[in-house]
């Protein structure tokens, strides 16, 4: 079987899981059409429902929280196999549950299962695929989110909302499969000095050309130079310390890790990408598009732009699946700043449009029809082409090894507050300044976070996940202050356990 077949099948369990949590986002229309338009006892009100839709941001960031210590402790598959369980019983309390407290249950299980595998997902793809197919991985969870949330949807429309639910927890239960038959990751076991077993998963998983051995040599060589020799017995002196010794020494090494450009760097441009993903439009459309395409395109009633959100939809699907090819052709700063600049001028083009139509400037009924549906199709490629799937990619790729963990922790515990922000004030937006005022407010914000990225982001590219490491580090830190590394990576595995 050919490496990249092998990797493929690797990233289909995380993929599967991401059309999953695609299935448990699009879901929740589906239950609560249904069940309001039966002639059943249940109803659900303006409360129930509100609850049941966001409940699954408090549990995101449990999981958010959880998830380092279960890939540190456990490694990358185990860890991956775990982040299923929740996905798969919340599935099964939808299909045996008939009440609004199961249904918070279920959503909460849902929400766990999210967090975990948000920091695990991008890590998973970066450790195991080769740097030329990692774009193109990594994409593929824009088109497994979209797809899960239109196949519930589909399915929706034609069977009950619990048959909906059984058929949706098919994700999880195959991705088990998959992920039982996946090997551990190369890069937790160099991190475990378990370097036999390394490189017997690094040659199934990725093969043994000479490029290959290189990756895997420098990568052992770079865990071994940040080493010390004295690690048993700082083990054991960390042990057997006093609590609050512990915890003052946890302080200390965190804040020798922030103060390194290796860590604090990446760290600023994942949480930049993240904010750029959310107020970019990524859930936001997806929840009011209907109020935005009425505002646009001057309407009264949504059933009049049923056709142009279907569109739009679609149009966010296809996108999804042209990304894969656009990241496996050009670099990473070419697509991530002139998608950012095509979005932000989109955003702001949609907003003048409104100011004007309502300043009686544009009255050609050509203007009134066609120029605001193409405004709302030229912002929906520009984000979805690049900023989208981009999202995961940069979060995959720009951690180095001894800080993955915490690091993808830090930066994706942003997302859960960014959601909920950004949906949130929507609503106040549009009422208070309007669509048109609330698309000026994403578009400084966008522009903000994007010269933040200008500025720190390396490019990434085809380059090996130590090489991208040495780029932040810069040329004259060519050796890391061994002691803050290994603490950290101590903390991940000794601490927990006490």
């Amino acid at each position: 079987m050919k490496p990249f077949i092998k990797q493929a099948f690797v990233v289909s369990g995380a993929a599967l899981n991401i059309a999953g949590h695609g299935c448990a986002h699009g879901f929740p229309a589906v239950l609560f059409a249904q069940i309001n338009s039966d002639d059943g006892p249940l109803k659900l009100t303006d409360h129930d429902t509100s609850w049941i839709a966001s409940v699954v941001g408090a549990m995101g960031i449990v999981g958010n929280l959880i998830s380092p210590v279960l890939m540190t402790k456990f490694g990358r598959q185990r860890a991956h196999l775990i982040s299923t369980l929740p996905a798969l019983l919340g599935w099964i309390v939808f299909i045996f549950g008939n009440s609004v407290p199961l249904f918070i249950l279920a959503r909460l299980m849902h929400g766990l299962a999210l967090g975990l595998r948000t920091p695990l997902a991008a890590i998973l793809v970066a450790e195991y695929t080769d740097p030329k197919y990692r774009g193109a991985f990594l994409g593929t969870f824009a088109i497994s989110l979209g797809m899960g949330i239109f196949l519930s949807h589909l399915w929706g429309a034609h069977l009950t909302w619990k048959m909906t639910a059984a058929v949706c927890a098919l994700f999880p239960l195959i991705a088990m499969a998959i992920i039982s038959l996946s090997p551990e990751s190369p890069s937790w076991l160099v991190s475990k000095k378990k370097y036999e077993e390394a490189k017997k998963a690094f040659k199934w998983v990725r093969g043994e050309g000479p490029e290959q051995q290189q990756e895997l040599e420098a990568m052992i060589n770079a865990h071994k130079l940040e080493s010390t020799e004295d690690r048993k017995e700082f083990t054991e002196n960390h042990v057997c310390n006093n609590v609050f010794k512990k915890i003052f020494e946890a302080i200390g090494d965190v804040v020798k890790i922030f103060k390194k450009k290796e860590f604090y760097k990446p760290a600023i441009i994942a949480i930049s990408m993240l904010i750029v993903f959310e107020f970019g439009g990524a859930h936001m459309v997806a929840a009011y598009g209907n109020i935005i395409l009425q505002v646009v395109l001057d309407k009264d009633d949504p059933k009049d732009v049923a056709w142009q959100f279907t569109v739009i939809d679609l149009l966010r699907t296809v996108c999804a699946f042209l990304a894969i090819f656009l990241l496996k052709t050009f670099k990473r700063r070419t697509i991530l700043f002139s998608s950012g600049v095509m979005t932000v001028l989109s955003m702001s083009a949609i907003s003048i449009f409104i100011y004007l139509r309502r300043a009686g400037l544009f009255t050609a009924p050509w203007m009134l029809e066609i120029l605001p549906i193409s405004l709302m199709i030229l912002y929906t490629l520009s984000f979805c082409l690049g900023l989208a799937p981009l999202n995961w990619v940069i979060c995959g790729e720009v951690f180095p090894l001894a800080y993955r963990s915490l690091g993808s922790t830090l930066s994706t515990s942003f997302l859960t507050p960014s959601f909920v922000v950004s949906m949130k004030s929507a609503p106040y937006l549009y009422s208070s300044v309007g669509v048109e005022g609330a698309y000026l407010v994403y578009s400084a914000t966008l522009t903000v976070f994007l010269s933040i990225m200008y500025v720190l982001l390396p490019e990434t590219k085809d380059r090996t996940l130590q090489d991208i490491e040495d780029s932040f580090k810069g040329k004259k830190e060519k050796v890391n202050d061994p002691e803050a590394q290994m603490k950290l990576i101590l903390k991940e595995d000794v601490v927990v356990v006490n």
